[in-house]
């Protein structure tokens, strides 16, 4: 899956920063200016934003996370339970602790005996909710802008005349044609490590590690490369066999392939095709 990025450094500062202001300013019937004056005002902020700060970047580092391993759209449950639990529930327990820390050293007195609880505390959990829906939207937002950037490219490809419609044979396939951004790039057959399905994308990774874009599905390619070198493990990846640089057997019959140059996710073989897949890196 692919991994995403929140660029959202100057968000996350001047966020924190405002919300320990707000939570400064809540119950006080002094003017700002007047607040401002005090020193402690500073300090407070300061502390405050630091902890705010902390509560979001930990949100969008589980995101991040959650990210490369449960798709929002393919394990929906799973992502959901356990976006709210460490999204939610630890950032909640971790900003009660801290708080409950600065009460004890800072303020010298028992935080269950202030109004935090009942005031600061549930803004604070509002925040870190509006924080997970950030990073929620963010990533749908993202999502849509990758997919609309591949059907704009492949809305761009210029028409393939109908006598040259039908590919070539696999065993003369020498070069497969991808994009990198808005150029096409011819890409030696010798030279592609593996093909994967990723976000209903298909990518080209080559040996020095380059991913490019593929103007045909998976099905194309494993009818347009040499069924000598190349081997469907699954139905999101096709490989070469010198990409395999090792395998082994695992539950229910099935084989993990490792992959070089490495894939984030682990490579199973079926059960169905595992046979299959030794012969033909013994017999290829």
């Amino acid at each position: 899956m692919q991994t995403r990025s929140y660029p959202d450094i100057w968000m996350r500062i001047i966020g924190s920063i405002f919300l320990a202001h707000f939570i400064k300013m809540l119950g006080h019937t002094q003017s700002l200016w007047e607040i401002v004056m005090h020193a402690e005002y500073f300090k407070e902020v300061l502390i405050g934003g630091l902890i705010n700060f902390s509560l979001w970047s930990l949100i969008r580092w589980v995101s991040i996370r959650l990210d490369r391993h449960y798709d929002w759209l393919e394990a929906s449950l799973l992502r959901a339970f356990l976006q709210a639990t460490l999204g939610f529930v630890v950032p909640m327990l971790f900003s009660f602790f801290v708080m409950y820390l600065f009460f004890m050293q800072v303020v010298g007195d028992n935080i269950f005996n202030s109004s935090w609880l009942y005031v600061e505390y549930r803004v604070v959990l509002f925040y870190i909710a509006m924080m997970n829906c950030f990073y929620l939207a963010y990533y749908f937002y993202q999502r849509f802008r990758h997919a609309d950037a591949a059907l704009q490219l492949i809305q761009n490809q210029p028409a393939v005349p109908q006598v040259l419609a039908s590919p070539p044979a696999a065993s003369n396939t020498q070069v497969i044609i991808a994009a990198r951004g808005s150029r096409q790039v011819p890409v030696p057959v010798e030279e592609i490590a593996y093909c994967f399905l990723q976000d209903d994308i298909y990518y080209l990774k080559t040996f020095d590690e380059q991913q490019l874009m593929s103007n045909e599905t998976l099905d194309e390619l494993a009818n347009l490369l040499p069924t000598s070198q190349f081997f469907r493990i699954n139905r999101q990846i096709l490989a070469s066999a010198k990409a395999c640089a090792s395998f082994r057997s695992i539950a229910n019959g099935k084989l993990e392939v490792m992959l070089q140059p490495n894939m984030p996710e682990p490579t199973t073989v079926s059960q169905k095709k595992a046979a299959a897949f030794k012969s033909w890196l013994v017999n290829r």
